[in-house]
Order: C-alpha cells, then structure tokens, then sequence
C-alpha cells in the first residue's frame, strides 16, 4: 500500500506540473488550439486513477481478509476462553475446598 501511495503522490505531483505548465502555454497562446489538456496529461491522469482503483481494491482485500479472521478468531478463541474459565473456576473451588480442609 505504501509503494503504492508513493506512485500516486508521483504521479499527481507530475500531473500537476504538466497541467500548470500546460496552462500558461495556453495564456500565453502558446497553444491556441483547442483548448484542452495534452494526451499525456491525460494519460497521466488516467493512470493515477488506476493506481487509486488498485488501493481500493486492496483495502477492501484486507478489509475481507481480517473480517474472515476475526470471525474465525471468534468461532474458536471464545469457546477457549469459556473453556479455559470454567477450569479456572474449579480449580479456585478445589483451593477453596482444599484451604477450607486445612484449616479443620
């Protein structure tokens, strides 16, 4: 995900500075053609947005990739831990038995 904010922010930041470039060539009638971004630019653009769909994609992997865990986690830790418990709980009723003997 990092690699691909790093691609991102590249290619916004080279986006910006060819659209600004590309406006004050059209000020200055430079370009006096139809006024409109070069292909480049375009294609800049269109490939910031392929690299944003793919970071979509990928949180909403995560996203259903620890949502299944957490549901797995949940399926078998929760049972453990009442398992776990209910032993605690004897084991506390034998020290209680056991203290309660020693004491007699």
């Amino acid at each position: 995900m990092h690699d691909l904010d790093k691609s991102l922010q590249e290619i916004v930041r080279q986006n910006e500075q060819r659209c600004e470039q590309e406006i004050e060539d059209i000020k200055r009638g430079v370009r006096a053609e139809n006024i409109r971004f070069s292909d480049e630019a375009l294609d800049e653009q269109k490939h910031g947005i392929r690299i944003a769909d793919e970071k979509v994609a990928l949180a909403i992997q995560t996203y259903d990739l620890v949502r299944g865990f957490m549901s797995k986690l949940r399926l078998y830790f929760i049972p453990a831990c009442v398992y776990v418990d209910s032993h605690i709980q004897q084991l506390d009723q034998y020290l209680k038995m056991s203290d309660e003997e020693l004491r007699r």
